[in-house]
């Protein structure tokens, strides 16, 4: 029987993600007569959905060219929607999706997400055609936990690493922690519910993927026993 604190890792769900944050003011379908929000409710976030689907629709046409172009797949292996401040554009290799929401933390400004949900084979995380697509939108791995792990735990098992304990920072209450890797160049971000991979440099899908994968085998130690596959990133 599991302990309380054990993680099922393995039914983790995986998104690459990226976001791009600007004023509401500049949305697309923003008027003169409309009035930037000062707080954050449903009706504000509701507003900014509506203000922001040119935006949206704009960025999934344009993504939908680029699969269609790089991947060639035919009109009948695409299914494509967008309306109500998202997209979704699915194929036989993978899932996509863009939604625009206001910042939680910043009335004033959006945040159009664009997110890889879903790969549906081994070899496409690999594929330089998903990378050029994507590269220019998604700059995270984020990993989340099918429930809460204990953070403090895997703390003490990186601690107990010597190549890994100088590269780790966290907060004094154990809620989160940092891992640095300079030879991979990535940062990866835990807390209870998720874990955050972006590299350290400059954006480069591929690079992101594949020494994500790399980082996985490291941590393998530590109990974080992850991959990229079918059915996630």
């Amino acid at each position: 029987m599991n302990s309380p604190n054990a993680q099922n890792t393995s039914a983790a769900q995986n998104r690459i993600t990226g976001c791009v944050v600007g004023r509401i003011r500049r949305l697309s379908d923003f008027r003169k007569h409309h009035h930037v929000p000062d707080d954050v409710s449903d009706a504000t976030r509701s507003f900014v959905r509506r203000a922001g689907q040119g935006d949206v629709k704009a960025q999934a046409d344009d993504l939908y060219r680029d699969i269609r172009e790089a991947f060639r797949y035919k009109r009948r292996e695409f299914d494509y929607s967008c309306e109500d401040g998202q997209a979704w554009i699915k194929t036989p290799d993978f899932d996509a999706h863009i939604r625009i929401d206001q910042e939680a933390n910043s009335p004033k400004d959006y945040c159009l997400t664009t997110e890889l949900l879903a790969l549906h084979n081994e070899a496409i995380a690999a594929d330089p055609r998903l990378h050029a697509c994507f590269n220019a939108h998604c700059d995270r791995l984020v990993v989340d936990f099918p429930g809460p792990i204990n953070v403090a735990d895997k703390i003490d098992a990186i601690e107990a690493i010597d190549a890994l304990a100088d590269h780790l920072s966290y907060e004094p209450d154990a809620s989160a922690f940092e891992l640095k890797l300079p030879d991979l160049d990535l940062r990866i971000e835990v807390d209870e519910t998720s874990m955050r991979f972006s590299l350290l440099t400059l954006r480069n899908l591929g690079k992101l993927l594949e020494h994500s994968q790399r980082a996985f085998e490291i941590l393998t130690d530590c109990d974080f026993e992850l991959r990229l596959g079918p059915g996630g990133p």
